[in-house]
């Protein structure tokens, strides 16, 4: 519940701050996400 709260905060403030709508990720993917934003990271060194 609490992680909830503070997620629905979080969203609050970025919409009112950038302006635009919160575009949740897709969770389904997340460890390919992860994994290729790493080696992008890793490229940049």
């Amino acid at each position: 519940e609490i992680v909830n709260s503070i997620s629905e905060r979080y969203i609050e403030l970025y919409e009112k701050i950038v302006g635009e709508k919160f575009i949740k990720a897709d969770a389904d993917a997340i460890s390919a996400r992860i994994e290729s934003n790493v080696l992008k990271a890793l490229e940049t060194l």
